[in-house]
């Protein structure tokens, strides 16, 4: 029991790692299409934690969430000034669409897809991965609709009237690309590290 812990310990650590480093080296955690794309940049740090908790299980995952949401609270009190830190300093923001996603994507894969066979499965982790997207936008629009109304933020560029219209129109564009890119990658990736993992006895 304890060797299986200390795999489990050492595969979350990993995860942490990469998702540490997506954060503080930002072409690590996010496809820069702005190039190509005229304002599409979809964040794919969401899709590592939908990753982990594929491989480890919804409890690592929603700790995977909650370490990522940490630092993100971190990030937004440390360097304010701008609307992104405003909404993630409140810490609903910033942790529980995170959690979630670690949880819910987690819970979901080894509920309903673990045992199947791989052309389903594959089916069912792009499936994920754009759930797991739009579990974050979903989750940091409503939180930033409540934070914002709640505590009654007059800041230079965010609007006093429909604020959830002004929201979803800033996010949703982007969203489009990060929902496709959750499909791709997550199905892609997941497929890869599944076997492994399995093969090390780490299921879930």
């Amino acid at each position: 029991m304890t060797n299986n812990k200390t795999k489990y310990l050492i595969v979350a650590t990993f995860f942490m790692a990469i998702i540490l480093l997506q954060v503080l080296v930002p072409w690590l955690g996010y496809i820069p299409l702005g190039a190509v794309i005229v304002g599409a940049q979809p964040t794919i740090i969401q899709f590592t934690v939908a990753l982990g908790a594929i491989i480890l299980g919804g409890k690592w995952g929603a700790f995977l969430g909650g370490f990522w949401g940490v630092i993100t609270l971190w990030q937004a009190w440390s360097t304010p000034g701008t609307i992104g830190s405003l909404m993630f300093q409140n810490p609903f923001t910033a942790l529980v669409p995170r959690i979630l996603i670690g949880a819910v994507v987690g819970w979901l894969f080894n509920r309903w897809l673990r045992q199947k066979k791989s052309g389903f499965r594959t089916i069912g982790l792009g499936a994920l991965g754009a759930l797991s997207a739009l579990i974050n936008t979903v989750g940091v629009v409503l939180f930033t609709v409540v934070g914002f109304t709640v505590m009654k933020t007059n800041f230079t560029g965010i609007p006093n009237h429909n604020l959830l219209g002004w929201l979803v129109g800033l996010v949703s564009f982007n969203s489009l690309f990060e929902i496709i890119t959750g499909i791709i990658l997550v199905s892609v990736i997941g497929n890869i590290i599944l076997p492994i993992a399995q093969r090390a006895g780490i299921h879930g």
